[in-house]
């Protein structure tokens, strides 16, 4: 395909991403308030899982595309092995996610979410020694803003990984909550979950805005 096609999927898949993401820190931070009925909060964090599944599904995808992309602007040689770990990437990750929102509360699903941190965390390592060591020896990424960037989108893998593990603190207290009652504890633990999540995906967020001006400016570092 033409550096205009995969540029165009290159764009859809950040405001997917980021635009749908924006959609599930609003619900989250409503869910939160006690004022609202636990009904009305759970109605929330059900729609905050179904537009989750778009940045999942975009961050899966946004790697072998930038790939592509790389390889389409000629801005560093991509090679086939490269294509391929990409690519089996996300042949291995989408499932995960996949399996995750549809077969929620049972065992195979709680699998698949230990299987997806542990890739996330893995791939973010490798993508941030792969920067940091070019930064420092100039290899293998010679130019200095994308080697910034592949190692930002390193740190984007543990922002998701934060994500999800300051978010599991949330689901007992909340629980608790339909079942008996509110309480001040459980409200507290509600919100200390919410609280923390929020930070992991305010961090997420400006590690993509920076990622993306670094992908557009190419500035001299």
């Amino acid at each position: 395909m033409s550096i205009e096609i995969w540029a165009y999927i290159h764009i859809l898949l950040f405001v997917f991403w980021l635009g749908a993401d924006v959609g599930v820190f609003t619900a989250a931070v409503m869910a939160k308030s006690p004022q609202r009925s636990f009904e009305t909060r759970a109605n929330l964090l059900r729609l905050a899982m179904i537009v989750d599944l778009f940045p999942r599904v975009s961050f899966a995808l946004i790697f072998p595309v930038g790939l592509q992309l790389t390889d389409a602007l000629g801005i560093h040689p991509i090679t086939p092995a490269m294509f391929a770990f990409g690519w089996g990437l996300a042949i291995v990750w989408l499932p995960l996610i996949f399996i995750g929102f549809f077969m929620e509360g049972k065992p195979v699903a709680n699998v698949a979410g230990t299987v997806q941190l542990g890739l996330e965390g893995v791939v973010g390592l490798l993508f941030t020694v792969v920067g940091l060591n070019s930064l420092a020896t100039g290899a293998p990424l010679g130019e200095p803003w994308f080697a910034w960037k592949i190692m930002l989108f390193g740190l984007v893998f543990w922002s998701a990984m934060a994500i999800d593990l300051c978010f599991r603190p949330f689901i007992a207290p909340f629980m608790e909550i339909g079942r008996e009652g509110s309480t001040p504890e459980r409200e507290e633990a509600v919100a200390r979950a919410i609280n923390n999540t929020l930070v992991a995906v305010l961090t997420l967020y400006t590690l993509i805005a920076v990622i993306a001006f670094l992908g557009r400016v190419k500035p001299i570092l």
